[in-house]
């Protein structure tokens, strides 16, 4: 886990289990020695991260969900898309359409057959490996976009706030824009930071 979520996680949860901002203050010191998140070390951070979990202040780590239908194929190709698309809670169509724009659907090659429609029928490695890679990017870009969703929420802002940081010729692309919002994240994570400090 990326050191700006776990930050956040320890800040939300210790907003269920603190009032005050002094008595989280004083639980994170007696824990790690730091009373600011930013001087901790990562560890410390996945330490107080798991605690908060076990006081309930954080919801547990939710088991995945399956995709849909069980896969004909079982092989540890599908059972990472699989895990991937249930993490994403997208169905197997989602996979689908992938495979079939990378295997030659749409035109997308010349003097190409049709695309692969259905998963099952997917046999090459270069193939899997090229649906994992685009449902990686798909995993990145939403992981990322909710952590944006989420430093808004805690600086009190809306996405309106990022309109107004990015560079017209991305405004309203940067949502699904992954280096973007891996920059999005930086800065936000560091106003939300620099706004607790100064608290």
């Amino acid at each position: 886990m990326i050191r700006s979520t776990l930050i956040k996680l320890v800040h939300a949860g210790a907003r269920k289990l603190f009032k005050e901002e002094e008595d989280r203050r004083d639980w994170q010191q007696n824990r790690t020695d730091h009373r600011s998140c930013s001087n901790m070390s990562d560890a410390d951070l996945e330490n107080l991260v798991a605690e908060l979990r076990r006081k309930g202040a954080l919801e547990p780590r939710r088991a995945p969900r399956r995709a849909g239908r069980v896969p004909f194929n079982r092989s540890p190709y599908m059972s990472k898309i699989e895990a991937q698309l249930a993490d994403m809670q997208l169905s197997w169509q989602y996979a689908e359409s992938i495979a079939y724009k990378i295997t030659g659907g749409k035109g997308k090659k010349p003097n190409s057959e049709p695309g692969i429609k259905r998963l099952e029928w997917v046999r090459k490695a270069e193939h899997f490996r090229a649906i994992i890679a685009a449902l990686d990017v798909e995993q990145t870009k939403r992981g990322l976009f909710a952590q944006v969703t989420e430093l808004l929420k805690l600086l009190g802002k809306d996405h309106t706030h990022v309109e107004l940081m990015v560079p017209d010729h991305m405004s309203g692309k940067w949502q699904r824009n992954r280096v973007w919002l891996g920059q999005i994240v930086e800065v936000l994570t560091t106003e939300y930071m620099t706004a607790q400090e100064d608290q």
